[in-house]
């Protein structure tokens, strides 16, 4: 999670979002405002990629039931 370019841009954008309010250049409520959305970003690119290790889970695993049925099949067929 530490390579993706989404959680490092969201880091820039709470720092610079910290950096602007603390220089005068923003108000407390749009800093929070760019805060809240950069961490909304971390933990969407989070919930995004756990989701996809899953769904590479299920496939691999619905691969590996459907080969297993075809060999139980091609044994049937065999000994009967």
């Amino acid at each position: 999670m530490k390579q993706s370019k989404t959680v490092w841009a969201s880091v820039v954008s709470l720092v610079g979002a910290i950096a602007a309010v603390c220089t005068g250049d923003a108000t407390l409520a749009e800093g929070l405002q760019i805060g809240v959305t950069a961490i909304l970003a971390i933990f969407l690119r989070h919930s995004m990629a756990k989701t996809k290790d899953s769904a590479d889970a299920a496939a691999s695993a619905a691969i590996s039931a459907e080969s297993s049925v075809k060999l139980a099949k091609g044994s049937k067929k065999k000994g009967g």
